[in-house]
């Protein structure tokens, strides 16, 4: 996992990665490793109000992440 100095995750790759989806806007996704959720935002930014991204992480920091962006965002829904 790559961080900054001050020990902040740094999502790598993300345009590289979100660029290979072949995303429909009201298409369905999965992101198996949440993470901080850089890539999750990235998708959801690209999706219509007809798409969604379920997300799965087994780490209680990434899924209270992953909790805050669900009550933001109904499109999203953390596992």
């Amino acid at each position: 996992m790559a961080t900054t100095a001050a020990g902040q995750h740094i999502t790598v790759l993300l345009g590289e990665a979100v660029d290979a989806v072949a995303l429909r806007p009201d298409g369905v996704y999965v992101d198996g490793t949440f993470g901080r959720g850089g890539h999750s935002r990235a998708l959801l930014a690209r999706l219509s109000p007809a798409g969604r991204l379920i997300a799965f992480d087994k780490d209680p920091e990434a899924i209270a992440v992953g909790e805050s962006l669900a009550a933001e965002d109904p499109r999203f829904t953390i596992v």
